[in-house]
This record gives structure tokens, C-alpha cells and sequence, in this order.
């Protein structure tokens, strides 16, 4: 007998048996409440027989849930080939890490120093022991120097976007200078390198105590010449 005529002869069961108090309110609610029951059955089985369908037809089928503040989310039960479609692409489509280590701000900035030109005085600004920072000053007021290293495990996004168009010397390293055109801010200049181990070692000074500061020094205290030794360095390897 089908689940529908068990629930119905259940409930007309008990309610023939049923003997009513006499208020007649109470017998009304009881069947109002029987025939609800009744109902959300009926629907619960055609949504589990369409579901069976879906899968059997299509291979997948959205089955929806709630969300903890309510909303509702639809979560998809896939078969063994949409599973391995969906594994594939959900790899895919999760980003890996392009680097194996970035060296420490504070060796990085132990380097920095040990390569900075004599006759410079060199102290560490809020926060830049963390953030690979160094204020430089030769007497005529303070440069911000920036340096980051690490070691990439993948170098074509690199390749296509910082250094673009550059030819690389004999070794294969790459090396990209580019200067803040005057009056966009405090002078910017900053050198990339890229060693072809993966070794990228990118080195910037403001000619400003810190990005959005008005130039102090007339001139960069560092030259291109200087940053691009101290960036090429092989004290960074």
C-alpha cells in the first residue's frame, strides 16, 4: 500500500476511535493538523521522487539548504563523472603559491644596510622592521629605502608584467629600473631584478621620509647607478 493510503487509514483510524471532549473547537484543530500532515507528506514525497529523477536523468541535482542566518543555498549532488569535473576545475581554479620564501625583513634589511654607500646615516621607521624599511639621510634630509626578496617558484606572470620588453643579460637575469615622472609626488625610483633561479629582489627609494611626504632632499641620495648595485647585489643570494 502506497505511503499516501497508510498515512490516510492511519489518521482515519484514530479518529474514528477518537472520542472528542466537548468542545468542538478541539476536534476541528485536530483534523485541520491532520490534514496539513497529510499534505507536507505528499509533497515530500513528490520532491524525493523528482529528485530521484534528476539524478537518474541528468546526473546532478540542486538540493537546497539553509544557511546559519537563514538564507537559503543550493548545494549540488553530483555523480561520479561531474565529480571528477568538478574536483578538476575547483584544482584548477585555486591559485598556487608563486614563491617558496620570502627572506625575512630583518635580514633583509641586515643586507640593505651592509650595502648602503659611506658617509650615510641610516635609522628604522615606525614599523619598518616589519615592512622592509629604512630611512637613509645624507645630511640634507631623509629618503625612504624599500626592500623585498624572495625566492619564485613560477616566474611567467612576472615575466609578462614587470619586466616586459626587457632583454636579459647573458646570464638571464633581468633587471627593470623606472622613475616617478616629476611632480607626481615625492621622487620615486624603484629597480626589479630577477635572478633566473627564481631569486627577485625588488628595491625602492622615495625621495621623502615616507610615501606622501614632499621631497626633502633636492636630489635622490641614492643614484640609479647605486640602487641598481645594491639590488644586483650577490649578497642577496
Amino acid at each position: 500500500m502506497p505511503i499516501e493510503e497508510d498515512f490516510t487509514e492511519a489518521l482515519r483510524t484514530t479518529l474514528l476511535t477518537f472520542e472528542p471532549p466537548n468542545t468542538p473547537s478541539l476536534v476541528q484543530a485536530g483534523v485541520r493538523n491532520g490534514r496539513r500532515r497529510r499534505r507536507r507528506r505528499a509533497t515530500a514525497v513528490g520532491v524525493s521522487g523528482a529528485a530521484v529523477l534528476a539524478l537518474g536523468g541528468l546526473g546532478t541535482a540542486v538540493v537546497p539548504g539553509l544557511l546559519p542566518d537563514g538564507r537559503t543555498a543550493h548545494h549540488t549532488t553530483a555523480g561520479p563523472a561531474a565529480s571528477a569535473t568538478t574536483g578538476s576545475a575547483t584544482a584548477s581554479a585555486t591559485p598556487k603559491p608563486t614563491f617558496t620564501r620570502t627572506l625575512s625583513a630583518d635580514r633583509a634589511l641586515a643586507t640593505l644596510t651592509a650595502l648602503l654607500p659611506s658617509g650615510l646615516t641610516h635609522t628604522s621607521p615606525p614599523g619598518g622592521r616589519q615592512s622592509g624599511q629604512l630611512w637613509v639621510d645624507d645630511g640634507h634630509g631623509k629618503s625612504l629605502l624599500e626592500v623585498h626578496v624572495s625566492r619564485q617558484t613560477s616566474t611567467t606572470a612576472i615575466r609578462s608584467h614587470v619586466f616586459a620588453g626587457t632583454t636579459p643579460l647573458a646570464d638571464g637575469t633581468l633587471i627593470k629600473s623606472r622613475q616617478a615622472p616629476p611632480g607626481t609626488g615625492p621622487g620615486h625610483t624603484a629597480v626589479n631584478v630577477l635572478h633566473p633561479d627564481g631569486l627577485y629582489v625588488t628595491l625602492m627609494q622615495w625621495q621623502a621620509p615616507s610615501q606622501n611626504s614632499p621631497s626633502t632632499p633636492s636630489t635622490p641620495i641614492l643614484t640609479l647607478a647605486q640602487l641598481r648595485a645594491i639590488a644586483t647585489s650577490s649578497q642577496w643570494q
